[in-house]
């Protein structure tokens, strides 16, 4: 299961960054980047969901991002970082199956790969701060 939502997670962040530079429409930049993808249509399912989604609600997460951010104007987060984030949260709120904790290192993983050195421990602290009520009730159950 990890393993067909970690390509659907890259498909989204580049098919979201692509509709960002370009200007082309999300759903056609999500269609088409699950097409090369070559993901299973389960995988493709996922990638539409969260694309879909978290590009619906960018403007409320960048506001939320922005409060958690201490002294950064969220225009001055990097599109990548930015991506990264909706993504997360937009997975925290609307996927139960997926742990908070899952949402959030899948993040920081892409993190690492796609954005620049410092960007993990940056998301991973937006994160933890948005997502703390929900950290704390997983936190509960689990025990």
């Amino acid at each position: 299961m990890t393993h067909f939502r970690r390509k659907a997670r890259e498909a989204v962040l580049q098919a979201v960054y692509w509709a960002m530079s370009t200007d082309d429409p999300v759903s056609q930049t999500l269609q088409t980047m699950v097409l090369r993808s070559e993901l299973s249509q389960e995988a493709s399912d996922y990638a539409m969901s969260i694309g879909k989604a978290m590009w619906a609600n960018r403007g409320q997460l960048d506001e939320e991002i922005g409060r958690a951010a201490e002294n950064w104007d969220v225009s001055r987060i990097s599109r990548i970082d930015r991506i990264l984030m909706w993504m997360a949260l937009t997975e925290i709120r609307s996927v139960e199956d997926v742990p908070v904790r899952v949402s959030i290192d899948e993040a920081i993983e892409l993190a690492k790969v796609y954005s620049v050195e410092k960007a993990p421990g940056f998301i991973n602290g937006i994160l933890d701060r948005l997502a703390s009520p929900d950290l704390e009730g997983t936190q509960a159950e689990g025990t």
